[in-house]
């Protein structure tokens, strides 16, 4: 079985050398000092492998100094603008201090940053003191006072001015999308008020939309919102870049080259890469082409699954690396579960249904709901009318559903049963596959029975993002439509809903296609809502036919009660 981690590659697949050049080209304009560059793409859209690769790059250059941050690791969430300027100090003094004076220096600027931190922390209520300390602490001080941060920036440049050996301090910041709106906006903070001096540099990685989220709930007590986020970011982000969409091509050579890799040696495998690099930097299409000069190369099946896959994904899952990774994962999965069960069946078999249940919309429902006989039927229908061998679209099946139809391989033959039967039967993989782990974790817990982790849980997930709890919801409904035991489920729905108000139609409308799923007690919760979405969708309940009559009881009574 071929799995493949979610971490950063130092190789590039993607042609992402691009990127790479035209950071370290702006790295060298002697004008744009301090600079602070922006690479921006979606979530697992390559941006930490850009970072890797660029560090790997300026990494040994001469007068090049590369500092990697991470302030989701940082272990002080109190204080994320004194962690960040920390790490730069002490990366400084491990790379420098034998300097004459430098330890002495950085220890000053040091105290400086631990003044600030203790005052974090009095402010906080998190460190005890008397009362003349907490004064003291909280003591405004003048620039010249060792103890305070208005003097640090002045020092701090200074001290790089006198460090004639350092042309360019590079401080990678990944990983600032996945942050809490405080600890982004302490971050941007220390970017831009403390350590943004001559001869330092920036390159901050993150998903742009959900830093301008994190930025408008930080100072959402203030009144500026949205647009003042967008300004801000600017503000600090001098040169924006945003890595490109990966193609239907691209994804179909980033796939073959990730079946290759378990297929032949390293070093074919390496002289396969360059070659993809060298066409690829020549502006010739398609990457993997004229391979016949090579030692080895990957056979028609590899090729024709990885065009499968590029084709089959939608446009935001192919356009993710890491996604990508994962329906690869996914898919060999669901190919052990099914040989370990007997189930023969042709993967490309698999491929094209776990397509069809990663897609939007009931379309996959409807086939595994059906018997043998009138699946075959609607197959027929369904793949003529998907080639335009017939007019009429199916009634069962979407509008959307019609490229899937038309593509191989001929589902009407394949012994699908069995295979639709295990599928229903398992939590979806393929809706795994667009999570982080972190989000596989949370709706674990969110639909399980222990209290206690369903619980943390749900305030983990509202404390974050609206796009972050929107992916959670999404695996959350796919997961509730096809399990019995749905009340933990709900709970952390109604949850979820009622503490984002931008979810709640989206949860009513999810809840109402799992209502065949649905408890009384779950009922009795829906009904129970202060939500307009979720009363409303109480009210359908109450009126529905074709659910269990207890549950359309239950709302019924929750409805005369109002």
């Amino acid at each position: 079985m071929r799995l493949w981690d979610d971490n950063p590659t130092g190789v590039d697949l993607l042609g992402f050398a691009s990127i790479v050049h035209t950071v370290v080209a702006t790295l060298e304009i002697p004008y744009l000092d301090p600079v602070t560059i922006g690479i921006a793409a979606p979530w697992g859209g390559g941006k930490s492998t850009v970072l890797r690769l660029l560090h790997e790059e300026l990494d040994g250059r001469d007068g090049y100094r590369v500092i990697r941050l991470d302030p989701w690791e940082f272990d002080d969430q109190f204080d994320v603008r004194g962690g960040v300027i920390g790490e730069v100090l002490q990366d400084i003094l491990s790379a420098y201090g034998a300097q004459e004076g430098l330890p002495e220096k950085i220890n000053g600027l040091l105290e400086r940053v631990s003044w600030s931190r203790v005052a974090v922390s009095m402010a906080r209520g998190s460190l005890v003191a008397q009362s003349e300390d907490l004064v003291e602490a909280l003591t405004p001080r003048s620039k010249s006072d060792a103890r305070s941060l208005a003097g640090f920036r002045e020092e701090f440049a200074c001290l790089l001015r006198d460090l004639t050996q350092l042309k360019r301090l590079v401080v990678l910041v990944d990983d600032l999308d996945r942050c809490l709106p405080d600890a982004v906006m302490a971050t941007l903070e220390a970017i831009k008020l403390f350590l943004s001096v001559e001869k330092v540099a920036f390159v901050l990685a993150a998903d742009q939309d959900m830093v301008r989220e994190s930025i408008a709930a930080s100072l959402d007590a203030t009144g500026r919102g949205e647009r003042f986020a967008h300004r801000y970011l600017e503000k600090i982000v001098q040169v924006p870049l945003s890595l490109p969409r990966i193609g239907a091509d691209e994804a179909a050579t980033f796939i073959t080259l990730l079946l290759s890799a378990h297929q032949c040696s390293p070093e074919h495998y390496t002289r396969l890469v360059e070659h993809a690099q060298q066409r690829r930097a020549a502006g010739q299409s398609p990457v993997l082409s004229d391979l016949q000069s090579l030692p080895w190369q990957p056979d028609g099946a590899s090729l024709a699954l990885a065009s499968r896959l590029a084709t089959g994904l939608s446009a935001d899952r192919s356009g993710s690396p890491r996604s990508i990774k994962r329906f690869l994962n996914a898919f060999a999965l669901r190919t052990r579960i099914a040989e370990s069960q007997g189930i023969s069946i042709d993967p490309s078999v698999i491929v094209k249904l776990m397509l069809l249940e990663d897609s939007p919309g009931k379309d996959f429902e409807t086939l595994v709901k059906l018997q043998d006989v009138p699946r075959s039927e609607l197959l027929e229908h369904w793949q003529a009318w998907g080639k335009g061998e017939r007019d009429d679209r199916p009634d069962q099946v979407s509008e959307a559903s019609r490229h899937w139809a038309a593509s191989e391989p001929d589902l009407t033959t394949a012994p699908i049963g069995p295979y639709l039967s295990l599928a229903a039967s398992l939590v979806s993989l393929t809706a795994a596959a667009s999570l982080t782990q972190e989000q596989v974790t949370w709706v674990s817990h969110l639909a399980g029975q222990a209290e206690p982790h369903r619980r943390s849980a749900q305030q983990e997930v509202t404390a974050r993002p609206v796009t972050e709890q929107q992916a959670v919801v999404e695996a959350l409904l796919e997961r509730g439509r096809r399990e019995q035991e749905s009340e933990p489920l709900v709970e952390s729905l109604l949850y979820i809903a009622k503490a984002t108000e931008d979810l709640r139609r989206r949860i009513a409308d999810g809840l109402w296609n799992m209502r065949h799923n649905l408890t009384p007690g779950s009922a009795l919760d829906i009904a129970d809502s202060d939500s307009e979405e979720l009363r409303d969708l109480a009210a359908r309940l109450a009126g529905a036919t074709d659910i269990d009559p207890m549950v359309q009881e239950a709302a019924k009574v929750e409805q005369e009660g109002r």
